[in-house]
């Protein structure tokens, strides 16, 4: 979900037009997608670098966001939305952490749409955990393969990824999904996330349908 900033300040708007832009395109691409028969949707809000390399305004701007999310209950409750979260949960400030968990608990039972979203994530952070988590779980070597390894992924709780769509051009991986997506089609497009609506969704999965996809995951 990138060029959130650019499209703010292309329009001379202060940094909390973003914000809201942000979160609209949250609530009409969730809708557009399950309209769309997608099950699983997952946005990356915040990566790891992300955490380090932005100055702290926009960071404590992007957290501002998720305070907003359990405006959005009744309508996810409507539609049978269940919130997930993948994350390295301890970089978050704990009443964040808490707003999260209280939305995962109340959406748990939806079964409509998967929505998940990546925040303070990294693909090279989220293998690097796995391994920890695999060495203080004393695994066997012998027993380790790639699905044994994966269930010590934050992504384990999703299906491969089929489509990973990156907004405005930038035609470059940044370790999203980064053990899962082996065999996911891109998809990439000029529009940034606040402009990314569902005729551009449509694009994307037309694209998708165009692909011969002529192995077994």
């Amino acid at each position: 979900m990138d060029w959130n900033r650019r499209w703010a300040k292309e329009r001379f708007m202060p940094a909390i037009f973003w914000h809201k832009a942000w979160f609209d395109t949250v609530k009409k691409i969730t809708k557009h997608a399950r309209n769309a028969w997608i099950q699983y949707l997952t946005l990356w809000a915040l990566s790891t670098e992300n955490l380090v390399k932005r100055d702290a305004e926009e960071i404590a701007g992007i957290i501002k966001i998720i305070t907003y999310v359990p405006k959005l209950l009744p309508e996810f409750m409507e539609n049978w939305v269940k919130i997930q979260v993948i994350w390295d949960i301890s970089k978050l400030p704990v009443e964040t952490q808490k707003i999260l968990s209280d939305t995962i608990e109340i959406t748990k039972n939806n079964t409509e749409i998967f929505l998940t979203i990546a925040l303070v994530y990294g693909g090279q952070n989220e293998i690097v955990r796995a391994t920890k988590k695999i060495i203080l779980a004393w695994v066997n070597p012998d027993d380790l393969d790639e699905t044994e390894f994966r269930k010590y992924t934050d992504s384990a709780i999703l299906p491969a990824p089929d489509m990973i769509i990156r907004t405005w051009w930038d035609v470059r991986h940044s370790w999203f999904l980064l053990y899962d997506s082996a065999y996911a089609e891109y998809y990439f497009t000029n529009k940034n996330w606040p402009e990314f609506d569902e005729e551009e969704l449509l694009k994307a999965l037309a694209s998708y349908n165009d692909r011969k996809r002529n192995f077994w995951k």
